[in-house]
């Protein structure tokens, strides 16, 4: 009889101790926390390891804490997308996501990025006074190389990535059964 409890318990705690802990985290986003963005972004991606709810939903915000239009926000299993209303501009941004997963747990977040687009080069020297601008292929080229570099520093110096752990929980599950075991094995020793 013994056995079978310990058996049927062992079953229990690793089947069922790892799911108690768990919660949805992010996964992966676009754009990535701490990247620059060299090109025009329209949209913005948010990928959860687990479903979401409809009622998940982020928020953009500028370095002066202003927020930024974001329209058609949808959540779909475990996506959560965003259509950018206007251009954004050269500077840093936050994404505030707050979701609520599949298990009923409200989680929240960040995700930082900075845009940093080409500006264009311009020629003062015309007859009727008007601006002319000259953006050749090699100026593109040494901007995106220049930025490219920025980002990789930036990535580098970026926070990882948390992941998802079952280690702690599953001790926890061991050392439980370790104690009713024992509890068990001296009980029936006693008599």
């Amino acid at each position: 009889m013994l056995k079978k409890f310990l058996i049927v318990s062992f079953i229990f705690l690793f089947t069922f101790v790892n799911n108690a802990f768990a919660h949805t985290h992010i996964e992966s986003s676009s754009p990535q926390s701490g990247e620059v963005i060299t090109e025009e972004l329209n949209e913005i991606q948010l990928t959860f390891e687990g479903k979401i709810e409809q009622n998940s939903s982020f928020t953009l915000q500028n370095t002066a804490g202003e927020s930024i239009s974001i329209d058609h926000i949808s959540a779909t299993n475990t996506i959560l997308t965003g259509t950018l209303s206007t251009p954004l501009e050269n500077e840093e941004y936050v994404i505030n996501w707050t979701i609520i997963g599949a298990d009923g747990h409200v989680m929240e977040g960040e995700v930082p990025f900075k845009m940093d687009l080409p500006t264009a080069q311009t020629n003062e020297n015309t007859e009727d006074g008007a601006v002319d601008v000259e953006v050749t292929d090699a100026d593109l080229s040494i901007a995106t190389s220049e930025s490219e570099s920025a980002a990789e520093v930036d990535l580098a110096e970026s926070e990882p990535v948390e992941k998802k752990s079952y280690l702690a929980p599953s001790l926890i599950g061991v050392l439980i059964l370790i104690v009713i075991g024992s509890f068990i094995f001296f009980a029936k020793r006693k008599q």
